[in-house]
């Protein structure tokens, strides 16, 4: 990954559903502290509880659902249980390995990051497990340590401002509604990934696209767009555009 350049569209990136998929494990951690609570969810129940959610607002949901207090050490019980689920090796989302070598040698593209509501610890081992934490070169950022997570936008602001890219120069990848939301909060471009192909954007704004291995041409578009017209919305070569 080179250094940040002066110019050109800064990426930020989504780290779960975006770069690699670990919300199953992780919605399995949090049920397996639901077991010890007593509470049996299903997947479907799961994924609707804790999808997209910091861990301690699932552990109140876990309680509110229970009538029970969770143990006092419910936060690393679940996550490692979802360490355990991982495993020594992460699959990569599909398609996004070649998509970040192309992105990081493509002219244009000042540079990358990645911004999520997960620990540092835990973005730097995953992107590791997954054989993608060179891409980034140290820049990984953590609503731990910004104290605010998506949707709140003061994460992506402050990954802009640290890593030295305006707000304009942004463009954001993300998969989730709080994501999509903090990104378009924070002023930025958003492009939503979901391989579904009946989902729709999550918000007005939003620019839906099904292959990460269509990336490397939205975000040369996005350049295009940028460079023509700073005022304009993004161009339409981008597959489904959400009006």
């Amino acid at each position: 990954m080179r250094m940040n350049e002066p110019d050109g569209t800064f990426v930020i990136f989504d780290l779960d559903g975006v770069l690699v998929d670990t919300q199953d494990a992780e919605n399995g951690g949090l049920a397996h502290v639901g077991e010890l609570m007593g509470l049996t969810l299903g997947k479907e129940r799961r994924d609707e509880l804790f999808s997209g959610k910091k861990m301690q607002e699932c552990l109140d949901l876990l309680e509110e659902l229970a009538g029970t207090p969770p143990p006092l050490d419910a936060m690393p019980i679940a996550r490692g249980r979802c360490e355990e689920l991982i495993g020594d090796w992460l699959e990569p989302i599909a398609g996004v390995a070649h998509a970040l070598d192309r992105l990081s040698a493509m002219p244009g593209v000042a540079g990358m990051c990645v911004a999520s509501n997960s620990p540092l610890e835990l973005i730097e081992r995953r992107l590791a497990k997954a054989g993608l934490l060179h891409h980034f070169g140290g820049q990984l950022f953590s609503a731990y340590e910004v104290e605010a997570w998506k949707p709140d936008p003061k994460l992506f602001l402050a990954a802009a401002e640290r890593s030295g890219a305006a707000v304009a120069d942004c463009l954001v990848i993300e998969d989730s509604p709080v994501g999509v939301n903090a990104g378009l909060d924070a002023g930025m471009r958003v492009l939503q990934y979901t391989a579904d192909r009946a989902a729709g954007a999550h918000r007005e704004g939003a620019e839906v696209f099904r292959s990460m291995r269509d990336l490397p041409e939205l975000v040369a578009s996005a350049i295009t767009w940028s460079a023509a017209s700073p005022v304009s919305t993004l161009s339409a070569a981008t597959p489904e555009r959400i009006r």
